[in-house]
């Protein structure tokens, strides 16, 4: 069994039933007795901190199919940066790589982690933003059809030009996304042919495999999109390789945060110098003294896994620790945020009575604190034995009775916590 990409998140079904494929197929390697490969230039965490205690056999590539270089990796400080030409999006050093890239006919990929025209709309006036009326998420532009969108529930109207709020006509469009650095591209490069690959456009069966196809033929010369197109595409022709925002997913309330941001980078990068021609990478960031976007650029693998895995041992944070999630959904917050303080009750002294270790973090409101018409409250149960947290989540699934409209989900081993 191979399971290329072993890292990524994709792997893991957010939906019941919530299994992570890679566990999937370890169990299946080993009831067949067959070997299982895990392939990935940025490993998971938890399958590198394997691999160093000897449970698993490490297999290393130090080089590049060929012997090519890896590529050379340029950081533009975007706290510096003057606003560039095509809006503030592009660099001027991102501009001025592109333009030396399309003119000696190489192809040029940039990555954009966020949909739409302008990521929120609010109101300079009253300062309100225009919000999903079913998930606390603002809403998002998409200037092709003059809508704003939620991309949680997919509730969609017409783009107001008022304030909904205080019916000021100031309302402004800010934030960047795929869309309006689409616009921008074309502004900036307008004889050179570029095409758009996000959740928007590709949404026909088969308009995936069609672009990448006509990115092939080199009918496209700049090919820009969402982590879609960050990993698994070998295109000899791509001689440069921007990353508009490294810092889109940095941020996040999220333990994860700092390794999927590696990863992203790295395995973007990997994208270009796949040829004889070699390549440039040019990646934008407010954060560049971070520690995921210094190891990414300098191709630090080893270094970033080692630190973070200490970080996580000093938090206690899986792999130093298994993680149960729960999720506790409902119509009414209050009613909502009481559920959760019981269920966190429950499975704490059951825990308790049998002098486990193991420790809760919260109930707190989740990140997303309402999503599709229910608010949301989550807390995380981290022990050392999987099993002893399992039974004290299922006695509480078994014992306890909720009201209709509140609804909970443990999540094992999740893959975000938002």
């Amino acid at each position: 069994i191979v399971i290329d990409e072993e890292h990524d998140s994709s792997f893991k079904q957010d939906s019941a039933p919530r299994y992570h494929a890679r566990t999937v197929a370890q169990w299946r390697a080993q009831s067949e007795s067959i070997p299982l490969v895990l392939g990935s230039a940025t490993p998971a965490l938890e399958t590198w901190v394997v691999a160093q205690a000897g449970r698993i056999r490490k297999l290393d590539m130090p080089d590049r199919v060929g012997g090519r270089t890896l590529p050379e990796i340029r950081v533009v400080d975007m706290r510096h940066e003057k606003r560039a030409a095509a809006g503030g999006a592009l660099s001027r050093v991102l501009v001025d790589e592109m333009a030396q890239s399309l003119k000696a006919d190489g192809q040029v990929i940039l990555l954009l982690n966020r949909r739409g025209f302008s990521t929120h709309i609010q109101c300079p006036r009253c300062g309100s933003v225009v919000n999903c009326p079913d998930c606390e998420v603002a809403l998002t532009h998409h200037h092709h059809d003059e809508s704003v969108k939620c991309h949680y529930c997919d509730f969609t109207q017409s783009a107001p030009s008022n304030c909904p709020e205080c019916g000021g006509r100031e309302i402004r469009y800010s934030g960047l996304g795929t869309e309006r650095l689409e616009s921008q591209l074309r502004a900036c490069f307008p004889n050179d042919s570029c095409l758009r690959m996000d959740g928007d456009t590709m949404q026909r069966p088969g308009s995936h495999e069609a672009a990448l196809d006509r990115f092939r033929r080199g009918e496209i010369r700049i090919l820009l999109g969402t982590q879609m197109i960050a990993k698994g595409l070998d295109f000899p022709g791509v001689t440069m390789v921007g990353v508009i925002n490294a810092d889109t997913g940095l941020h996040f309330p999220d333990f994860r945060a700092a390794e999927r941001s590696f990863q992203l980078v790295t395995q973007v990068a990997g994208r270009t110098g796949r040829g004889e021609r070699g390549g440039r990478v040019v990646v934008q960031t407010f954060s560049p003294d971070h520690r995921a976007i210094e190891t990414a650029v300098r191709h630090e693998y080893l270094k970033f896994a080692t630190e973070e895995w200490a970080a996580r041992q000093r938090f206690g944070y899986p792999p130093a620790s298994r993680l149960i999630r729960v999720i506790v959904r409902g119509d009414d917050d209050e009613r909502t945020q009481a559920a959760a303080q019981t269920i966190s009750d429950f499975i704490k002294q059951d825990l308790k009575a049998i002098q486990s270790s193991a420790r809760i973090l919260g109930p707190a409101p989740a990140p997303f604190a309402k999503l599709r018409g229910k608010y949301r409250f989550h807390f995380l149960v981290l022990g050392s034995k999987l099993q002893e947290i399992r039974q004290a989540v299922g006695a509480a699934q078994e014992k306890l009775t909720m009201p209709d409209d509140i609804h909970w989900v443990p999540d094992v081993d999740p893959q975000d916590l938002l």
